[in-house]
């Protein structure tokens, strides 16, 4: 066989161990195990549930349990006529302003509220008195009239009793308003209250239990012996004792109306939270 007989051979030899191979690979089976990938756990944030510590009463139940035990009778108590369906918050005021319409002949200081936005002011306030500044913009109260007053020495500024005057009539407007009619307002306003403490960002908290916080707070307030002595480090005046200048707004407020108004301030809000308890 000559060489070219043999390249030929090799050539049909190679050929066939070509399609044999690629027979097998077409027509034999091979078990192949597919593996599906794991279902993924749904991550679903736990919902968070306020721990209520003071609830309030909703206006239903409360008007059960006021037939079941009717409250004690107060004298010259001004007919108290509250809104069957309760507004959105944004229409508030106008509602709040019908409510205390009747109030405002015999209760003359009830112009010292801001009734602008006033659930929103009070909310914001409120949440602030433990913290260091208010809210200026945002108060639900008049400024008191006049400018504040000191006596002593330029080396040694001090308070004067001359301001606590100024303070009066806020005292006044406290003593004026009868807690059971104030707190039957606030249970039947209280979702547009608790609406505009998750506008704050309060999104799982209760804003009657914030509420009660700060009156505790503000209960924690010490008495001084007067006058107090002050500093003018820039333009305001601030407390010379350290331990003074650090207190929250809320009780330098306090401080500021003087003795004898802040225990009266301090009594009232004692009654409220015994209110508010008690519900």
């Amino acid at each position: 066989m000559n060489k070219t007989n043999l390249l030929i051979a090799g050539l049909i030899f190679l050929l066939i161990l070509v399609g044999i191979t690629l027979y097998k690979q077409k027509f034999t089976t091979t078990e192949v195990v597919i593996q599906e990938p794991p279902v993924p756990l749904v991550q679903t944030e736990p919902v968070k549930v306020p721990i209520v510590h003071y609830p309030i009463i909703e206006p239903s139940e409360a008007q059960q349990t006021t037939a079941e035990q009717p409250l004690a009778p107060v004298a010259k108590t001004t007919k108290l006529i509250l809104p069957e369906v309760l507004p959105t918050i944004d229409a508030s005021d106008d509602s709040l302003q019908q409510v205390l319409e009747p109030f405002k002949a015999e209760k003359n200081y009830l112009q010292l509220l801001v009734m602008e936005h006033f659930i929103p002011r009070l909310v914001v306030t409120i949440d602030n008195l433990p913290m260091k500044k208010l809210p200026q913009a945002h108060l639900p109260l008049k400024a008191p009239k006049g400018r504040f007053l000191v006596s002593g020495t330029t080396e040694a500024p001090q308070t004067s009793s001359r301001n606590h005057k100024r303070y009066e009539p806020y005292v006044k407007l406290l003593e004026s308003l009868e807690p059971a009619q104030v707190i039957r307002i606030y249970r039947h306003y209280y979702p547009l209250f608790q609406e505009a403490y998750k506008q704050l960002g309060y999104r799982n908290a209760y804003f009657n239990d914030r509420l009660i916080q700060v009156l505790d707070h503000l209960q924690e307030t010490p008495s001084p012996a007067e006058p107090l002595l002050l500093s003018q480090p820039v333009v305001l005046y601030t407390y010379a004792e350290p331990a003074l200048e650090k207190l929250s707004a809320g009780q330098k407020i306090l401080l500021r109306v003087g003795p004898d108004n802040r225990q009266r301030i301090l009594k009232i809000l004692a009654d409220y939270r015994q209110e508010l308890v008690n519900q």
